[in-house]
């Protein structure tokens, strides 16, 4: 089966790629046609999310994702993931002006002296600004939680819309299905 995801927008190329593997016959492989990075590189970790191999190949602006079929997608496989804290960012600060930003950067400073920092950092909207710009008052903090181990996702249509799609310095460009799945999962969600 071939799909073609070329020119879809965030998250429509993990929503198709799902839909296909779900339609899978026995022994039929899955292509799926992609041509933006933040598409291929959501398409790859959600297969990897299922524990799933498969090939790239690059071809000038366009990537093909070759998945071998031999596995079963179950409904519900994460249901022994216990629950857990996500911290759901839509702004580069805290309320407004020069203090909302001072007040990010003490937020996520002070993020990594807790026992229950959160797991995961969902950036959305303008708070993407932090994983991109080295001079962002936040931007430390945000690397310390990174090197912490505390997995860091930028909305890859809010980094399009900036013009940063390829100056992420931090964490991984994510989509809306990885956030909403997210959102409406298992995790407890803190957002500032």
């Amino acid at each position: 089966m071939k799909i073609d995801c070329r020119d879809l927008a965030c998250p429509r190329p993990v929503i198709e790629t799902k839909k296909a593997l779900e339609e899978l016959k026995e022994n039929e492989n899955l292509e799926i046609l992609l041509n933006s990075q933040a598409s291929k590189e959501n398409v790859m970790r959600f297969l990897k999310s299922l524990n799933l191999d498969f090939d790239v190949k690059d071809l000038n602006d366009e990537s093909i994702i070759c998945v071998a079929n031999g596995f079963e997608l179950t409904q519900g496989q994460d249901e022994s993931i216990q629950e857990y804290n996500v911290l759901f960012l839509k702004s580069d600060k805290v309320g407004e002006g020069e203090l909302g930003k001072n007040l990010m950067q003490g937020f996520l400073k002070t993020l990594k002296d807790l026992p229950n920092r959160p797991q995961k950092i969902l950036c959305v909207n303008e708070s993407v600004l932090i994983n991109v710009d080295s001079s962002h008052l936040a931007f430390e903090a945000m690397r310390e939680l990174e090197n912490l181990g505390v997995e860091i996702y930028s909305c890859g249509a809010c980094l399009e819309f900036f013009g940063k799609s390829n100056a992420l310095k931090i964490g991984k460009i994510g989509n809306a299905y990885e956030i909403l799945n997210e959102l409406f999962g298992k995790a407890k969600i803190i957002s500032l």
